[in-house]
């Protein structure tokens, strides 16, 4: 008897022990993180942590902050599957010194339009790159004895109506195009968990929908783990018992309970059924540890005793180096090492508030590391003046370190207090931040149904002149400066509560303050229904007009201006999609401006999706930093210095215009999203059209050049079902060592105007010194070469001859051959 089979008898064996009542009870959460354990199988709680970005645990905790990786679609620029399964085990070792036994990520949605307010969250606009940077993500995590989750369970694209909306996609663009990163993780790399999203797909809600999850994920791919509701997403009782889910989230009330034992005992749902769900729990809990403490897989068959194990910062920094993508480098202004540059102007809202990470379920509290300035000065040698540029963010900034302190007890951080509706006071104690989420571990009072919450602090101002104060929340605010109260709002809830989480509503007031003097602030916060957030910011009025010109004149003056732009707090976030790919704010006059003062001007773009760039034209340099983690600071001082080269290459295509987009717009009509552009997302749809981007997918440029010299296919002719080999010689033909991504595309041998002209079939990378010859082998799949036939239900490949196309990039291919499909 194998392993595996011994294991999955042990667990028939332990259900049978177990009632209906128990067996029903472990198929919905405990709470919002941890399962429930049954003693008498020994079983212990399950732990599940959000990601996929950084692993949170349980709670937001200052005193206990989480590395936070650059974005999903940073790791994806990298186009390196070693580099992201290291990443990620050292991912896995930190939730597990977390208590943390199942990661929720990776999110393995396909970007389909360039205004997705999660795209920074998925990895690619291309199913293979998506699929490969996804089975590295989950072996790696895997590898340290925490589950995956591949999530959300299917064509959760869009943010909008997100929890309602009907994607309407056909089969073949579903097996095509928008499943391969969830088969690759389901079977390839063994995630032990898969999410079912929010919405419907061809009018079954994901996690009712029997042809997706119980036909093709349990059935035809043979998934042998838990299937598991995104947070409130399952509405029914029988249809998604009977449908294939198993696991409901969070708890403990939900629609299965009580409930679904009287449909089992009325014949309505087979307890055979539910059988399978607990045999599938349990076998998840003997992987990460959770049943009697075995381990699959480990040597010793126990879980080490968790320990503190934050990711090395050097990985962090290599990562973050290898994705920035060099989108224009004209003239070799980069790099810029050591000695040659004397006066750097370093300029831009982010370059003062740089953005780290995205908004929603991804965030944690980031270690802190050296911010930009700093890290620029110690790289370069050169004097770094800093110039905010523009006003871009949402919100009233954060004070300032060290400017705010709890009037009590004179610590830095707030006074936080919470009263009973009837004003009995039931926490009063200092706090270390003057932001508030459900989940930062807070005093349960502030759940009270009714509790007010009020928020007391002693700003020292730094600055003459106007402040502005700004609190958050939804639900009544009052704030008061002083003793005087200065203005109050009640605020509705917004559409989605993770917009709440992201971008509350903000009543703002003004106030003139004088540099080195304290002022009192109180806000007083009753929450709509359920606490969610509260936020109080406080910051000197700037005006943007006297800002630019302030930054062009610094420019002028400047050897060099590094302008960094992009999003601003709250702007991508789970919850919502983005209106428009222009910059918030005036940060595009702000760089035009720069532009004109200085000819060295290099554009630093902190986003995780595309914007637009009037500008591209003008300025000498554009590097695409995404939302990189707490490394963002060193990483691009390592870039800019020349220390390491930006290894990224684009996993996402660039517009000039919005309109250019194959998909922008991905908005339901009545409640029903149309996927009516089929195949034809991202570069494929450029492709059909003969459309430019203004950045196509894969683009990147490196600090060498490279010479591709040849490409030899193991085969001329090759037979259905057959992979195929290729060999790709190539040189580096600059003067330093650098890396290059080697990118394969497949022609199909008939054309059609409903398909691709090409598409993504193999990458890999290399590096090389100065006048050194590489080869990369790279294995096409015989999938590749075979579409989806809807009628026949199979992947049918066409005979003919293909051609085989190999560059740096999707318009930039350097080689070409032809192979025969018998």
């Amino acid at each position: 008897m194998t392993s595996a089979t011994a294991g999955v008898s042990d667990e028939s064996s332990l259900v049978a022990r177990l009632s209906l009542e128990q067996k029903v009870r472990l198929l919905t959460g405990a709470d919002a993180w941890v399962l429930h354990g049954e003693s008498s199988v020994g079983l212990r709680p399950v732990v599940l942590s959000d990601g996929p970005a950084g692993v949170r645990g349980v709670r937001f905790d200052a005193a206990n902050p989480s590395s936070s990786l650059p974005c999903p679609v940073a790791l994806a620029a990298t186009w390196d599957v070693g580099l992201i399964e290291e990443l990620t085990t050292a991912l896995g070792r930190e939730a597990r010194s977390k208590g943390v036994d199942v990661l929720l990520g990776p999110t393995v949605n396909i970007i389909r339009t360039p205004l997705s307010g999660r795209g920074f969250e998925c990895f690619s606009e291309d199913p293979l790159l998506t699929s490969r940077i996804a089975v590295a993500y989950v072996r790696g995590v895997q590898k340290a004895g925490v589950g995956a989750t591949a999530k959300h369970f299917v064509a959760n694209d869009s943010e909008t109506e997100r929890r309602t909306y009907d994607a309407r996609i056909t089969e073949t663009v579903l097996r095509e195009l928008y499943l391969p990163p969830f088969e690759a993780c389901a079977g390839e790399a063994g995630a032990f968990m898969v999410m079912a999203a929010y919405n419907s797909v061809n009018g079954a809600t994901m996690t009712a929908n029997s042809p997706l999850l119980r036909d093709l994920l349990k059935g035809e791919w043979e998934f042998p783990g838990v299937v598991v509701s995104d947070w409130s997403a399952t509405t029914s009782t029988v249809p998604s018992a009977a449908a294939g889910l198993d696991l409901v989230m969070p708890g403990p009330h939900g629609p299965w309970g009580d409930k679904l034992v009287a449909a089992v005992r009325a014949g309505s749902v087979d307890e055979a059924a539910i059988d399978d769900k607990v045999a599938r729990l349990l076998t998840l809990a003997r992987r990460v540890g959770a049943l009697n403490g075995y381990v699959e897989g480990n040597g010793s068959g126990h879980v080490a005793a968790p320990h503190s194990a934050l990711i090395e910062p050097t990985l962090l920094r290599e990562v973050a180096t290898r994705s920035f993508v060099l989108l224009k480098n004209e003239g070799g202004l980069l790099p810029m090492p050591a000695g040659r540059v004397g006066r750097i102007a370093l300029i831009g809202p982010n370059a003062i508030d740089p953005q780290l990470q995205g908004g929603g379920s991804v965030r944690v509290h980031a270690v802190r590391r050296p911010g930009i300035a700093d890290a620029l000065r110690d790289a370069i040698d050169a004097q770094v003046t800093v110039h905010q540029g523009s006003v871009t963010s949402a919100t009233i900034a954060l004070p300032a370190e060290g400017t705010l302190h709890d009037p009590v007890s004179g610590k830095p951080g707030v006074r936080l207090e919470v009263r009973s509706p009837e004003g009995e006071v039931l926490h009063d104690a200092p706090y270390p931040g003057s932001i508030l989420t459900w989940w930062d571990g807070l005093p349960e009072a502030v759940h009270l149904r009714g509790a007010a919450v009020t928020m007391r602090a002693r700003y020292h101002a730094e600055l003459d002149g106007p402040h502005v104060v700004g609190a958050a929340g939804v639900g009544q605010i009052r704030i008061a400066v002083g003793e005087s109260v200065v203005a109050e709002s009640t605020s509705l809830q917004p559409r989605d509560v993770v917009e709440a989480l992201s971008r509350p509503p903000e009543l703002r007031v003004p106030v003139e303050m004088r540099a080195g003097s304290d002022v009192d602030v109180r806000v007083e916060f009753r929450p709509d229904s359920r606490f969610v957030t509260m936020r109080l910011g406080i910051a000197p009025h700037w005006e943007d007009g006297r800002l630019i010109e302030q930054a062009a004149t610094a420019a002028a003056a400047a050897d060099v201006a590094v302008v960094i732009v992009g999003s601003t707090d709250g702007t991508e976030s789970e919850g919502y999609d983005r209106d428009t790919m222009v910059l918030p704010g005036r940060q595009d006059e702000l760089v035009r401006k720069v532009a004109a003062a200085n000819p060295n001007t290099v554009v630093v773009i902190n986003s995780g999706m595309p914007v637009l760039m009037p500008w591209a034209d003008d300025v000498a340099a554009i590097v695409q930093a995404w939302l990189p983690g707490q490394a963002f600071g060193e990483a691009l001082a390592d870039v800019l210095s020349g220390d390491a080269e930006p290894g990224g290459r684009l996993p996402v295509s660039m517009p000039r215009a919005e309109a250019d987009s194959p998909v922008l717009r991905a908005q339901p009509d009545n409640g029903t999203l149309n996927y009516s552009e089929g195949l034809l997302v991202g570069y494929r749809g450029y492709d059909r059209t003969g459309t430019a981007p203004l950045f196509c997918f894969g683009h990147g440029l490196g600090y060498t050049e490279w010479e591709y010299e040849s490409v030899v296919p193991s085969l001329r002719e090759l037979r259905p079902g057959e992979d195929l080999h290729l060999e790709v010689t190539l040189r580096n033909s600059g003067k330093r060592a650098g890396r290059e991504v080697v990118q394969v595309y497949l022609e199909p041998a008939t054309d059609d105007a409903a398909r691709p002209v090409r598409t993504l079939a193999a990458f890999g990378s290399v590096a090389a010194e100065p006048g050194e010859s590489v080869r990369v082998r790279l294995t096409v799949t015989a999938r590749a070469f075979a579409c989806y036939d809807e009628p026949a239900g199979a992947w049918v490949s066409q005979p003919g001859t293909y051609t085989i196309h190999a560059g740096r990039s999707s318009r930039d291919l350097k080689l070409q051959t032809e192979v025969v499909l018998q």
